[in-house]
């Protein structure tokens, strides 16, 4: 009977740094004891080594384990996206989503529309199903309204109405306080805004969802292009459709490109 292979965890690199200066520790002071020459050299090396073995011991002690694998993280909120974009299929909703502006019968807070086929301007009104006139579609609540909502609450974030600000608003959001990627740029255009996630942290859960079906991503966007796409209707006050959504395995980056469409 063949045993299953023992897989060791891999450790946190602090912890690999700090096994290193031990063990580099060890040899300096082996190395002044076993050539045994009693003299600044010596005194040197066993001086490195205690320097070393400080310092190993202090990286272990205050490094602590990583908290989260992002790998593992990534793939939570996939089979929520698919199993929608399943539904909207089957009901014949094949439009991509649509965002739009809080008004005072939806609390004042951003909602997703998906539309039968194209979106027309016109502003849906109803409650989850909508066969208005004009408008018909899936109404909900976007995947990233909880995650904007907490954001809010415990950073009392305040998405400024100056189209300008919000590069700068949506890289600190990104990278300085969710830390999902390493660097975050903002493009506009004449009617499109377009936002890069470089270095992007989940983007297993992007190959995930593409692999089932790249109208994924255009019909029902995960929580962080999600939340993107409600920073962008509040700074812009106007109502933001999806185009596009582009990432890449190999460069751990994500493009998405949004519209801005005008209102009836």
């Amino acid at each position: 009977m063949k045993l299953p292979a023992l897989r060791i965890p891999p450790l946190n690199p602090y912890y690999r740094a700090s096994l290193v200066l031990i063990c580099a520790a060890i040899v300096l002071v082996l190395i002044a004891i076993l050539t045994d020459r009693r003299d600044l050299t010596s005194a040197a090396l066993v001086i490195a080594g205690l320097v070393c073995l400080i310092t190993g011991i202090f990286l272990a002690t205050l490094s602590g384990a990583e908290p989260l694998d992002t790998g593992y993280v990534s793939l939570l909120p996939v089979q929520g996206c698919i199993n929608l974009c399943r539904v909207c299929a089957d009901l014949g909703i094949t439009g991509s989503a649509v965002f739009l502006p809080g008004s005072g019968d939806r609390q004042h807070r951003v909602m997703q529309f998906i539309p039968t086929s194209a979106y027309n301007g016109v502003p849906p009104t109803g409650d989850s199903f909508v066969t208005t006139p004009g408008s018909s579609g899936l109404l909900v609540v976007p995947a990233a309204g909880p995650l904007l909502a907490e954001i809010v609450q415990r950073h009392q974030l305040v998405v400024p109405p100056d189209v300008p600000a919000l590069p700068d608003l949506i890289r600190e959001v990104g990278v300085d306080l969710l830390e999902v990627a390493d660097r975050v740029t903002t493009d506009r255009g004449t009617a499109t805004i377009t936002v890069s996630l470089e270095g992007y942290r989940l983007i297993g859960g992007c190959m995930a969802v593409q692999k089932e079906s790249p109208r994924c991503c255009l019909v029902n966007p995960c929580p962080i292009c999600s939340l993107v796409a409600c920073l962008l209707v509040e700074g812009t006050g106007s109502v933001i459709q999806v185009e596009r959504c582009s990432p890449d395995e190999e460069l751990r980056s994500v493009t998405m490109v949004f519209s801005l469409v005008p209102s009836s």
